[in-house]
């Protein structure tokens, strides 16, 4: 009968058999090996289901008075404005400046539309939707899907890779007079496990005929090189924004604006993503408008809508 290996011959083996499992052994399993993984969350990982589109379940669609669903209907998309410049601001969470985003003939054309269909801007607090003037004073007029709203939702989704399972909400142009602002918010609202979030955001300038109303993230740092005073407020300029503050969940905003602020330029536009691919919101999206001083300013939200699919049961 053969004996058994004593303590110090086992430690002796582990010592050989260690190395050998780490630089050979393992590589050479690793690829025989599923990597698969089997999310705990009832919406699942975003990218997970991004990948499975093609046997993805039935769709637990919101209706079209949120959402502007792909419907077939027919458009025209003149002078598509394939050459506009993107400039990377940050890899985490992905922020993007979209430069000459729109045409001046589109932006011209969806303030027209806008016109006489603008009502006073609302809140969400989590539980009702209200008019609160001391946290978002601007009003909002929701714009009719014809050839230019539906070119640009079209270009939205190009934008982000034609991603499955992500909706274009319905387009709200946003209109600021004097002292018109909004107070720091997210746009995410950490719903996704409950039906869907905003999977990002475009912030698209119509109308920059304004002093003030810049767009602020407290928690963003400034990006090096002097390029971005072109598109951002950088120190020596003349201040052109309110002295007015801001509280927040983090207490007043001071006045000196912290982080970065984004100076409104017609056509061009702001990109970021607000969520994590577990479906978590961006702390560092936190922004806000800051007052309009004099002349108006209108914006676009084009804001994309993740609806995970259905779960089906099986059996």
């Amino acid at each position: 009968m053969a004996s058994i290996p004593n303590i110090s011959t086992l430690f002796t083996w582990a010592l050989y058999f260690i190395p050998i499992y780490i630089f050979i052994l393992d590589p050479l399993l690793r690829p025989f090996v599923s990597q698969s993984t089997t999310p705990s969350s009832d919406y699942n990982h975003v990218n997970d289901i991004w990948a499975t589109s093609d046997s993805a379940p039935e769709l637990n669609l919101v209706d079209d008075t949120l959402l502007s669903p792909e419907d077939g209907v027919p458009f025209n998309c003149p002078g598509e404005p394939a050459g506009y410049k993107v400039h990377l601001l940050s890899r985490t969470p992905l922020i993007l400046y979209l430069e000459n985003f729109l045409r001046d003939e589109e932006a011209d054309h969806l303030v027209d539309i806008s016109v006489n269909k603008y009502t006073p801007s609302i809140i969400y607090d989590g539980v009702t939707q209200k008019v609160d003037p001391s946290a978002r004073l601007s009003d909002r007029a929701l714009l009719d899907r014809d050839d230019t709203v539906r070119c640009l939702e079209d270009r939205a989704r190009a934008f982000q890779g034609w991603r499955p399972h992500l909706y274009i909400e319905r387009m709200w142009a946003q209109r600021y007079n004097v002292s018109g602002h909004y107070r720091h918010h997210y746009d995410w609202t950490g719903s996704l496990a409950l039906g869907g979030d905003r999977l990002s955001t475009f912030m698209v300038y119509l109308g920059a005929d304004c002093e003030g109303g810049g767009t602020n993230f407290p928690r963003l740092k400034m990006p090096p090189g002097k390029q971005w005073c072109q598109f951002l407020e950088c120190e020596g300029e003349e201040d052109s924004s309110s002295e007015e503050q801001f509280e927040s969940i983090d207490g007043v905003i001071p006045k000196h604006k912290p982080g970065i602020t984004f100076k409104p330029i017609k056509g061009n536009a702001i990109f970021w993503e607000n969520l994590r691919s577990d479906g978590s919101g961006y702390e560092e999206t936190w922004h806000a408008s800051y007052p309009v001083t004099s002349g108006t300013k209108v914006g676009l939200n084009i804001w994309s809508w993740y609806q995970p699919p259905k779960q089906t049961r099986r059996g």
